[in-house]
């Protein structure tokens, strides 16, 4: 029960929640403190109070207070002593405060891993380790995984259950390497250790693969979650089935579609009930049965067309969600589901073996070193704090101690916590939670860290459990905002309230989250404003800039519209209070930032800031190994270990410190064919570099002593000071920084040397580790991204991830990308990981390679969807509450009027209404829940506001209208130009030299790199003209003027039919489809998933499609061992006048077939002339057309895979038939 609180001072700022939160006793208690709500003041003063408080003060390092980064500890520690000093000020007497200013350096104010590290020090002899162990660094932990996971492999190859494990590394793994089950078996250790019993959670993995003979479908407990997603399906088709309805009661409404929709929503109404009260084998016999009817045919004329069709289409979608379900669910009948799920137990039992032996020697060997890593602080402190009495886990005497010591507990963020810390933590407090000392805050809406294995359930059972009763704690909602403008909090509340819940979201925006400004703010008008680019033309616009639209991307485009706004803001004059100086002060740069989701696009709007003298900083964590610098300088350390790597030693040989040319490079190699370049090179300079310059020669032979001096410090020096040296002697340091962008490229090259740093403080040692350390990390994409190389005050826009904008506030915020889709990657890996409900794999059939989703896959992926839009929804809570003075939401999109009729339609509910679960839970991006919100407001509809008190802008722009900006832009500078005088001499002089026929034009006209197709139409040439291999048409000789926009026709040409036949080539399941249903619901996927347009599929044939897995080809495409699609390569020819020109094409398909022989695989769509109808005509121009590109192929790929092809085969899917070149 909390204790009495007292009375608030007149003069006091603090609101009646905050004051509450600050001095309430009694019981534990949750403040749920939303964005911008003065949490961090809050936290800071309750622990003041407790200290300084006159009726019983404590000591402050009696209290325990936990944050999740140093640098919020610092902060708070830094708080609390500036605090003290003051009271110290006030009462320079008193022993109390003096000491607990002595006392402050000693206070429990940091991370839970801290904390855990001081338990594990004080008490390591109660666990039989090393007290002098120390911290694995990142790097050194990695390097130890590798190992020990190669090893664990290894031995299990060889071991008792060694078929097993083959069968079960076959089943993730390619033919190459292990990679892809060392990944798998880390990743199964990792999301065990933030169970409080790692081993126990891991050996459940296979029972829930035990399923009873007499079991039913029902009894599998994440049923819950399938059926709750065929109840979105089938919600979504009756709301659509009854927009059919309204459009039918319309005048002149489509009235026999009204028909259909009632006899629709009966049997939809049906299929409701079923899934929601009956069994699933009563659901299955349903829907193996039950069809739509076909619609009622409306008689031509006897109603509007455009109402007609606009029913017709929604009728196709009903009828698309109602069979859904039946596709992915109820294929198979229940006792088939079962005994999948049965069948599956071996291998999920094997890989959990797998994982405890990763588990245990990967222990003993950190041991052996005497090293920790933070997980293991974690498990160390829990078997500290506990005891075994009868198999129960309670508190141990230390435990009791620290309960008797700590008189609170303080936790910031706590919405992420993960279920160990959770449990440490309750080892730690006193009581329940009616009586209980821990104080909790943080913002179950901003809970964006499940990817590192958060737990925001945690959070939310407490919000949910916690009120005012006495057998409960004590929730505190914090929800008045210090930071944003009334308009920026206002549109945050319109939207959330609309799409947060418990099904989307996980918590309800009711009026205890909504937020409440509380920040003084001036009368401007400054709407959110909702900036929708669109990129397809409409009938009556001019395609005048169609070239220019279809070369912008959607990154660039709505880099163009920030840069225009940020112009015209700079421009206008506005102000700001500068958060250093508290003055208002002219906008400037540091002001705008832009959030974004990923920061895929930042080279793009890097580029885009650039080109437009606006100051750009991304703070990347991609590309540090892509950067020219890094990959010159990891070459040089790839030659001082090993100096027989061509590739690395050329590279050396061509960086700015040697400087060799290519004629350099080709002079020493043809000295020395068949050596190694380093060989060769001492060789050449042994001959006294013949065909070199003296000053090159000089300079290659101090570069070879100087390689021998770095190869001697190398093997007796530090790595560290083996980089810098190199830096030193070859002044690349001071080089880099003169190009452009040096000091980004100098913090990178800082980076490395502070990496080598690093690995040397590990127990691992030398050049060739560090390299191989690095090199995994590349090939894993765990990239280090590029250095900070700028202070938080300098003037320039930002660009970072939501994520790393949480806690910070901007004045201007961008959140753009909005039309992105979400990222679903992690649901097409074969596996999915989920602390409930363990580990769900797909069905592999290992006889014939041949996987396909599970029931618990399915489930899983059902459960994990639904929680990454939970917090895809929080992530774009953060976005929108960074913002003080104004807010822009940004996003791209195809098809406008296509977009605003959806969210209309989508919008129908009244307003105040929650927008249906259906419809938020099959968003996939964050327009789909921000326009169907926006459409309901007034100002969507260019109506007053009422009495909404939200302000919003909607700009819609088609991406010329930027162009268009920027062109008038240069057509205005053009007329400030001054005129210049014309010099007769001088362009006559010009005339002259650009007629004058130049030397070296058939040169000119070799393409340095060319295509296959260009290659063959070439050599086809070659009987009717001088043979030119390399020699192609320049644009300005060959190029024909193409059609105008409005006079090209609509439908494909053939190249683009069979294009479109190449897209469903390379993404068509392995196992083939082999219905023509099958075939148009996978078309229209392709369709949604943006691979095909409309008009694109319409061309896709579904019986050509099922004819190919019917034939001899097909039937060894779905049996081969390997399967590679859509290959690009590039290949070095030389032609008979020996210039050497690259070509560069795509495979469309390599396959390793059954008996193992490789097959070249090629799909052609030409069209069948006359002598193509026999098969010997079809054969004989086939080769005509295709030999030469083929015969290129196998070249290729012959070349770079080492591999044998032993047939090269067309496929004609017009002629369906197979030809053997």
């Amino acid at each position: 029960m909390t204790s009495a609180i007292p009375k608030k001072p007149d003069d006091a700022t603090w609101t009646d929640e905050q004051w509450k939160a600050i001095w309430a006793t009694g019981q534990d208690i949750l403040v749920s403190a939303a964005a911008g709500s003065g949490k961090t003041a809050v936290l800071i003063n309750r622990m003041i109070e407790k200290v300084i408080s006159s009726d019983h003060p404590i000591d402050v390092d009696q209290l325990l207070v936990v944050t999740f980064t140093n640098a919020s500890a610092a902060e708070m520690r830094h708080r609390m002593a500036d605090a003290l000093e003051k009271e110290i000020k006030k009462d320079p007497s008193s022993k109390h405060l003096h000491r607990q200013l002595s006392l402050i350096n000693k206070a429990q104010i940091s991370t839970l891993h801290s904390f855990c590290l001081n338990i594990v020090r004080q008490y390591a002899y109660l666990l039989n380790i090393d007290p002098g162990f120390r911290i694995a660094d990142e790097t050194e932990a990695a390097l130890l995984k590798d190992d020990i996971l190669a090893q664990v492999l290894e031995a299990a190859y060889d071991g008792e259950y060694a078929e097993r494990v083959y069968r079960l590394v076959d089943s993730f793994t390619s033919d190459r390497d292990d990679q892809a089950i060392e990944v798998l078996i880390s990743k199964l250790y990792e999301m065990s250790r933030v169970n409080p019993e790692p081993s126990k959670w891991l050996l459940a993995l296979p029972e829930q693969y035990a399923i009873a003979d007499d079991a039913v479908v029902d009894d599998l407990p994440f049923i819950p979650y399938v059926k709750k997603a065929i109840l979105h399906d089938i919600d979504g088709a009756i709301h659509i089935a009854q927009e059919i309805r309204q459009l039918a009661l319309l005048p002149d409404g489509p009235y026999a579609y009204g028909e259909t929709a009632e006899k629709d929503l009966v049997l939809l109404q049906e299929a409701r009930a079923l899934v929601s009260e009956r069994s699933w084998r009563e659901a299955h016999t349903f829907f193996q049965k039950a069809k739509l009817d076909r619609a009622k045919a409306q008689k031509k004329g006897s109603c509007d067309e455009e109402l007609l069709e606009m029913a017709k289409a929604k009728r196709k979608q009903v009828k698309e969600m109602f069979e859904k379900p039946v596709e992915k669910y109820f294929q198979r009948s229940p006792e088939r589901l079962l005994d999948e799920i049965r069948f599956m137990k071996p291998m999920i039992a094997t890989l959990v073996e797998l994982a405890l032996q990763f588990s245990e020697m990967y222990g003993a060997a950190k041991s052996s070193k005497g090293l920790v890593d933070f997980s293991d602080l974690e498990h160390y402190a829990l078997a500290i704090l506990t005891e075994d009495v009868d198999g129960e886990m309670v508190p141990s005497s230390v435990a009791l101690d620290y309960r008797a010591h700590f008189k609170e507990v303080l936790i910031d963020e706590y919405q992420d916590v993960n279920f160990l810390q959770e449990t440490i933590l309750q080892l730690i407090k006193t009581g329940e939670a009616s009586n209980g000392n821990m104080f909790m805050v943080g913002d179950v809406k901003q809970a964006i860290y499940r990817f590192r294995l958060a737990e925001p359930t945690l959070f939310l059972h407490k919000y949910l459990a916690f009120n005012e009763g006495e057998n409960s704690g004590l929730r505190i909602d914090l929800n008045a905002n210090f930071r944003s403008r009334p308009q920026v909090l206002q549109g945050t509340n319109y939207v959330f309230k609309q799409i947060m819940g418990e099904e989307v979201g996980e918590v309800v925006y009711d009026e205890a989250a909504a937020l409440k400004p509380q920040a003084p703010y001036d009368e401007k008008e400054m709407p959110i404003e909702l900036a929708i680019l669109y990129t397809e033309e409409n009938e009556d616009e001019s395609g005048s800039q169609a070239s220019e639209e279809e070369e912008l991307k959607k990154s660039q485009q709505e880099a163009r519209f920030m840069i225009k706004e940020i112009r015209r803001m700079m421009d206008s004059g506005m102000t700001v209070m500068d958060p250093w100086t508290k003055k208002e002060r002219p906008i400037e740069y540091r002001d705008f930032v832009i959030l974004m989701r990923s920061m895929t696009w930042s080279a793009d709007l890097v580029d885009e800031f650039k080109a437009a003298e606006i100051p750009l900083y991304a703070e990347i964590s991609k590309g540090y190994f892509e950067a020219l610098e890094v990959m010159i300088m990891l070459n040089t350390l790839k030659t001082i270990d090993n100096p027989y790597q061509d590739i690395p030693f050329v590279s050396v040989l061509r960086a700015p410190f040697v400087g060799l040319t290519e004629n350099e490079l080709a002079k020493i190699r043809l000295a020395q064919p068949k050596a190694s370049f380093y060989e060769a090179l001492k060789q050449f300079v042994r001959s006294e570099g013949a065909g070199l310059n003296a000053t090159t020669a000089s300079k290659l032979q101090r570069f070879l002593l100087q390689l021998e001096d770095w190869r001697d410090l190398a093997r007796r020096g530090s790595l560290a000071d083996l980089i810098w040296r190199v830096y030193m002697d070859t002044n690349y340091y001071e080089m880099v920084g003169a190009m452009s962008n040096g000091k980004q490229r100098q913090a990178n090259l800082r980076a490395l040397h502070d990496r080598a740093i690093a690995y040397e403080k590990t127990s691992f040692r030398g050049l060739f580790r560090f390299l191989r350390f690095v090199e995994r990390m590349r090939l894993r994409g765990n990239d280090l991204g590029t250095a900070k190389a700028i202070s938080e005050k300098e003037n320039v826009v930002r660009l970072m991830t939501i994520h790393s904008s949480k806690g910070l506030e901007f004045p201007f915020v961008f959140v753009a990308g909005l039309g992105r889709e979400f990222n679903k990657m992690d649901f097409h890996l074969p596996y999915l990981f989920d602390q409930e409900f363990g580990l769900a794999v797909k069905m592999i059939d290992p006889e014939k390679r041949i996987q396909y989703t599970s029931l618990p896959f399915l489930a899983m992926v059902e459960k994990k969807t639904l929680e990454m839009k939970s917090e895809e929804m929080r992530i774009l809570y953060v976005a929108m509450t960074r913002a003080k003075e104004k807010l822009f939401l940004l996003g791209t999109i195809k098809d406008w009027e296509k977009a605003k009729k959806q969210w209309t339609d989508s919008a129908q509910l009244p307003d105040g209404e929650m927008l249906p679960d259906y419809l938020r839970a099959k968003a996939k991006s964050y327009l789909d829940w921000i326009g169907p919100a926006f459409a309901r407001h007034p100002h969507f509809k260019g109506e007053e506001v009422g009495t909404e008190q939200s302000q919003w802008k909607l700009n819609v722009l088609h991406v010329n209208d930027l162009y268009e900006t920027e062109v008038e832009k240069v057509e205005e500078e053009k007329e400030s130009l001054p005129e210049a005088e014309v010099n007769p001499a001088m362009v006559a002089e010009i005339e002259r030299r650009f007629d004058e026929p130049y030397a070296y034009e058939r040169a000119i006209a070799k393409r340095s790199k060319t295509s296959v197709s260009e290659l063959k139409r070439l050599q086809q040439l070659q009987s009717q003209e001088e043979p030119e291999l390399f020699t192609s048409s320049t644009p300005n000789q060959q190029r024909v003027a193409q059609r105008p926009a409005f006079l090209q026709q609509q439908s494909l040409t053939a190249a683009e039919t069979g294009t479109a036949i190449h897209t469903v080539m390379q993404h068509i399941p392995k196992e083939g489809l082999h219905s023509e249903e099958t075939v148009r619901r996978f078309v229209d996927s392709l369709v949604e998933r943006q691979l095909l347009t409309e008009e694109e599929a319409k061309a896709v044939k579904p019986n050509k499609i099922i004819d190919f897995f019917k034939s001899e080809t097909g039937i060894r495409f779905m049996n081969a061992q390997e399967l590679h699609r859509e290959m690009p390569f590039t290949l070095s020819l030389a032609d008979n006048e020996g210039d050497t020109q690259v070509v560069q094409g795509v495979i469309d398909c390599l396959l390793k077939d059954a008996t193992g022989k490789w097959i070249l695989l090629d799909y052609k769509t030409d069209r069948l002339l006359p002598h193509m109808q026999t098969i010997e005509g079809l054969r004989t121009e086939m080769v005509k057309r295709y030999e030469v590109q083929l015969s290129l192929y196998k070249k290729a790929i012959e070349e770079i895979l080492k591999i044998e092809i032993a047939e090269k085969v067309i496929y004609a899917f017009n002629a369906n038939h197979s030809i053997q070149l």
